[in-house]
């Protein structure tokens, strides 16, 4: 009885609520869900796939910087090897430039057929192009790059201006590509677009619109991908309309994927003013259907941009011909942060749209000085270089919401949204927590 009373005396309540606070530690750690946790993140730039003319031509990819590590997709080697050079000819088969912050371009040119100038992308699981022919002149092609190490599988739905024609199923080997022709996909059709979900793997998808009628060249670029569909859209950068006889005439293509009918404005920007096309105030595009209409009666004395406002999600993309008989594919460009590339000594002209402008532009030109400006403006603001640039950095100042597209006209004549192809990708890291222990 004596050393009971002791133990009860010595006992002191302290150690129950230790012992609770542990219990009540280890339950919660089990009962907690997982997303309520930290993790430790790897943050870093995809590498990217720079596509390749199989035709007689010629094909450059133009790497943002030398010494990046590069490797062919032609199914044998997976290792890379340094350039020596930010130019780099292609051959044989597609290129793979390691990761890196800036945007690599893939330039081809084809005697008599004009020019077809491509950002080098890492490949995104869901793609659309809004843009090509699976007509008469069609020569154009679909082609499906894997550079990873495993076999993809791609569906493709293709819609067209009559109906949407029944999926297929592409198989692209592991470090290869495979083409597919336009007009195999939509015999026949003028007015096409495609919708690319790549099932296993990874696949950078590019479509290739080369058109010719017999011997006789029509012309040739790359459609330009564009995002998901959305209600605003913004294509930048389209060549000037110097009156009805200069040869040249623009169209817009619009894709309404939805299951509704969609209302659509489009409204012209240029440093002349802005103003709505004729028919393009509540224009009317059916559901499941592609839509191209000419933009007529424009004369602009400088480069100009459209604006494209939809109460559905729609896509778009705009094609500009030449009395030449070469064309360009525009698409719409995402808003412009920061973009890095390397033009390889070409001359392009930019035309930046929005509210209130303001971006600094850095780079070298092919003389090897350097330039250091700002341009500004409201609504619409252009820059055009003198002579052929190398590098070149755009930077969007003060968050505003802008949108760039690039004007190649040399040799022929191509389009390029200024939007980043390089999104840095965020790799979860293990690591190990009670939680994992008592699991």
């Amino acid at each position: 009885m004596k050393n009971m009373k002791n133990m009860r005396r010595n006992f002191d309540p302290r150690m129950i609520f230790a012992l609770l606070a542990i219990v009540a530690g280890f339950l919660i750690s089990y009962l907690a869900p997982a997303t309520e946790k930290g993790a430790l993140v790897r943050t870093g730039n995809p590498a990217e796939v720079c596509p390749f003319i199989s035709t007689a031509g010629s094909t450059l990819a133009y790497l943002p910087t030398s010494k990046i590590g590069i490797r062919s997709v032609n199914g044998k080697s997976t290792s890379f090897t340094p350039s020596t050079n930010s130019t780099v000819g292609l051959t044989k088969s597609a290129l793979l430039v390691d990761s890196n912050p800036g945007n690599s371009l893939s330039y081809s040119a084809l005697p008599s057929s004009g020019i077809a100038l491509v950002n080098c992308a890492p490949g995104d699981p869901d793609q659309w192009f809004i843009g090509g022919s699976g007509g008469l002149t069609s020569k154009g092609v679909l082609d499906l790059v894997n550079s990873g190490l495993s076999d993809s599988v791609v569906e493709v739905d293709a819609y067209t201006s009559k109906a949407a024609v029944p999926p297929i199923s592409v198989k692209v080997k592991a470090n290869s590509s495979a083409t597919v022709s336009l007009d195999a996909l939509t015999p026949g059709e003028e007015s096409v677009a495609l919708h690319l979900i790549t099932r296993t793997g990874r696949i950078a998808a590019y479509v290739l619109d080369l058109r010719a009628k017999g011997l006789r060249s029509l012309g040739m670029d790359y459609v330009k991908p564009s995002d998901a569909p959305h209600n605003e859209l913004f294509i930048a950068g389209l060549y000037p309309h110097n009156g009805e006889k200069s040869g040249i005439a623009t169209s817009l293509r619009l894709l309404n994927p939805g299951s509704l009918d969609a209302t659509v404005r489009v409204q012209a920007i240029s440093t002349d003013g802005s103003f709505i096309p004729v028919g393009f105030d509540g224009l009317t595009v059916k559901h499941g259907l592609v839509t191209t209409l000419p933009l007529t009666n424009l004369t602009q004395s400088s480069l100009f941009g459209l604006q494209i406002e939809s109460d559905q999600p729609i896509l778009a993309g705009a094609l500009t011909t030449t009395s030449s008989g070469d064309f360009a594919w525009a698409a719409p460009s995402g808003l412009l942060t920061t973009f890095t590339a390397n033009f390889g000594g070409l001359t392009p002209s930019v035309a930046f749209i929005g509210g209130t402008i303001n971006v600094h532009i850095t780079g070298q030109f092919v003389s090897g000085k350097s330039f250091n400006l700002t341009v500004q403006g409201s609504e619409i603001a252009l820059w055009a270089p003198k002579s052929g640039v190398k590098t070149v950095h755009f930077t969007a100042i003060g968050g505003r919401k802008i949108y760039a597209g690039a004007v190649i006209n040399s040799g022929g004549l191509s389009y390029i949204p200024l939007t980043s192809g390089v999104v840095n990708a965020n790799t979860a890291l293990p690591f190990n927590d009670v939680h994992t222990l008592t699991h």
